[in-house]
């Protein structure tokens, strides 16, 4: 759930005096145990409110002071800040601060919960977070790495790939973005995450429940918004990762960025091979080929305007095989977004331009290798333009602005009305503080030209009676759009007896949720418990075939979610482990009966923290539970999904402070799930070495 660091963090300052009383200061920032240099930690001076520095790429900080006394405080994310005070009489002084780790990263700044950057701990709503170095300690799959975390369960199969199920609401309904703006390119519902490389990410944040107030449709069980990696702080930053296990898996990949002047830049590109394909239970005869490249920058023109940039491009070919047939899908994934920036002394107003595109070309074939004029095209585009505003008004701070969106696809088996979809959505939202209470009162209005209007309001509520102790409360509405497939859908299987037609008349998808938590956090350890309710109404689905054999969607499904969520985190030495477990209950009104594929419940664990000098371990252990997959023609379930315990491994040990060498084995006790789970499961293994140019943390 949190950013994780080792340990706690040695300062050892050096104080010298030099001609006409002047003093030179060094500060040194490291791990405990293993002894990983800190960079990036501020260093602050009597009663300044601005860093007069951070430590280096070695962890390292000089400067000069007066003599005198002087109030030192040193500050890093994920660390607890540490206050002391240096007198410095003539002679030398050095000063040594332990700064434990900070269980709950509560100063960290995060983006997603009100659109603009807040102190986690300020984050109305329920926000998890995974920093880059969580990501470094877990899997290369997006998808896994996701799926780690409580209230979030694997989704999709053949041929969607790996998406992930939110509070029991699929991939369909729970809205995936880049860099704040909306990620296209799903097959049949389905978002495949492990397309997105984890390489280049810097964090990603998981908004749970409904966040159509902020971002419109698709947000029905929440939003997961992957933030790329920027340049540094200064200077020039590189790095080189390869990768090498079982299954026939080759990585490589590379980054660098630079900072000179106002104008900061980072890309970053790789390849991936795997002799798997994502959502694809077999290993036999399947392989996945992925080439990507990305690039993200800022200039800063003034000190109040600031233009922006990022550009991701994949390039993806798979092949598995189902009985005779060989199945091959290519896929070109792409996205773009320019956005400006100006901030005034009480307001900030943003513009962002972001389009995003998804090719997809599906082909089977009995031989391994496809025909080049066969195949179905699915090409998806999606253009999106957004003016937002942000201003301090008397004791909050008011968000609002509009969004354009136009949305098209150019498919086989749609109709030939399928046009471009238009929208317009204004929307606002009100932070409100009274003493330790934050409210956020806030709406959005959406206007499509196909599918009439939907009005999304919600309201969220923060106390915090002491300082370590928060409770959150929200109701709000959530919705999802008809997509192009379901209005205009065009197709007949004559050999088979049927056919599937659209709905051009039907209505959004609509839920209305309720969550309730508590969060308690001391000096080494953490609790977390979030109860929630979701009722949903006017789901799409195809239903009953007419008496032709016909197939339609229409607005018939409804229902319940509703579950339990406890997390835990404990600071035992200088290793952190975490437990957390999810209870979910849902119901399908029209049959009664519980919702398949929704496991209900699981449990995690894991451990990190150094084994010796300069080496780190990771264990993960999961238990899913038995899961209904099938029912029969009355409603009564014939098949489950065995229970699932998984355990993995990861090992590091720093190489000097540039290079580190890992090995992991995932799925230690090799338990196979077979084809009622949507992805392989068997024993992996890999070798991992990492270059940097600064130091690694």
């Amino acid at each position: 759930m949190h950013a994780a660091a080792l340990a706690a963090v040695l300062v050892v300052a050096h104080v010298n005096i030099g001609a006409q009383g002047a003093v030179t200061l060094t500060v040194d920032a490291t791990t405990g145990a293993d002894l990983r240099p800190v960079p990036g930690a501020a260093i602050v001076m009597d009663s300044g409110s601005a860093p007069v520095g951070r430590t280096d790429a070695f962890g390292r900080w000089r400067g000069s002071v007066t003599s005198g006394t002087h109030r030192v405080r040193v500050l890093a994310i994920g660390y607890r800040h540490r206050d002391t005070v240096i007198v410095v009489d003539g002679a030398s002084l050095t000063v040594q601060l332990a700064m434990p780790q900070a269980i709950v990263p509560l100063s960290e700044i995060i983006v997603t919960a009100a659109r603009r950057e807040q102190r986690l701990a300020d984050a109305v709503v329920e926000t998890e977070l995974i920093t880059s170095r969580d990501l470094r300690q877990g899997p290369s799959d997006l998808a896994a790495v996701l799926t780690e975390r409580v209230g979030i369960q694997l989704d999709g199969g053949v041929p969607s790939g790996s998406g992930v199920q939110l509070r029991g609401f699929g991939s369909r309904r729970v809205l995936v973005l880049l860099d704040g703006q909306p990620l296209i390119g799903r097959v049949n519902g389905t978002m495949d995450l492990a397309r997105i490389p984890v390489s280049g990410i810097e964090r990603i944040e998981i908004v749970k429940g409904p966040q159509s107030t902020l971002y419109g449709t698709d947000a029905i069980g929440g939003v997961i918004n992957v933030i790329t990696r920027s340049g540094p702080e200064t200077g020039v930053a590189a790095g080189l990762t390869t990768t090498s296990g079982s299954h026939g898996r080759k990585e490589v990949s590379a980054d660098a960025g630079w900072r000179q002047g106002t104008l900061s830049a980072a890309v970053d590109g790789g390849y991936q091979g795997m002799d798997l394909v994502s959502g694809v239970s077999s290993d036999v005869a399947t392989y996945s080929r992925r080439a990507y490249g990305s690039t993200r920058g800022h200039w800063d023109i003034d000190s109040l305007k600031r233009l922006e940039w990022g550009a991701l491009s994949i390039i993806e070919r798979q092949r598995y095989r189902t009985g005779q047939l060989f199945h091959f899908g290519d896929n070109v994934q792409s996205s773009l977004r320019l956005a400006g920036h100006r901030d005034g002394r009480v307001d900030k107003v943003s513009l962002t331009i972001a389009g995003s595109a998804f090719d997809h070309l599906s082909r089977a074939a009995t031989r391994d290798t496809p025909a080049s004029d066969s195949g179905s095209r699915d090409r998806q585009r999606l253009l999106q333009g957004e003016l937002h505003w942000s201003g301090a008004r008397g004791p909050g701070v008011l968000d609002a602005g509009v969004a354009l969106r136009r949305e098209w696809i150019d498919a086989d088996r749609l109709s030939e009305n399928t046009s471009a979809l238009t929208g317009v959505e204004p929307f606002a939202q009100a932070t409100v503080s009274v003493g330790s209470l934050i409210v956020t009162p806030g709406a959005r209005v959406s206007w499509s030209d196909r599918w009439g209007r939907f009005v999304a309001p919600r309201f969220a509520a923060l106390i915090r009676p002491r300082e370590n102790l928060a409770l959150r409360g929200s109701i709000g509405r959530g919705f999802r759009a008809p997509d192009f497939k379901e209005l205009y859908l065009s197709f007949v299987n004559a050999a088979a007896g049927y056919a599937v037609y659209g709905n051009p008349d039907l209505r959004p998808e609509r839920s209305t949720s309720t969550s309730l938590g508590a969060e308690w956090s001391g000096a080494n350890a953490f609790l977390q418990t979030t109860g929630f309710n979701a009722d949903y109404r006017d789901f799409i689905e195809t239903g009953a075939p007419d008496a032709t054999g016909t197939y339609t969607y229409n607005n018939v499904a409804r229902g319940w979610t509703r579950g339990l969520e406890i997390e835990s985190g404990l600071m035992a030495g200088d290793w952190r482990l975490e437990a957390a477990g999810e209870r979910l209950w849902t119901r399908d009104a029209s049959t009664g009966s519980s919702l398949l594929g929704r496991t209900p419940f699981t449990v995690r664990a894991s451990g990190t923290g150094p084994v010796a000098s300069w080496t780190r371990a990771t264990l993960r252990f999961a238990y899913i539970a038995r899961t209904p997959i099938s029912r029969d023609s009355v409603g009564t379930v014939t098949v489950f999904r065995g229970a699932y315990p998984q355990l993995d491994a990861r090992l590091s040990r720093l190489i000097g402070t540039r290079f580190e060498l890992s090995a992991e084995v995932t799925n230690l006790l090799d338990r196979q799930m077979g084809d009622s789970w949507p992805g392989f499961t068997g024993r992996r293994a890999m070798v991992q070495l990492r270059w940097r140019n600064q130091s690694i943390e």
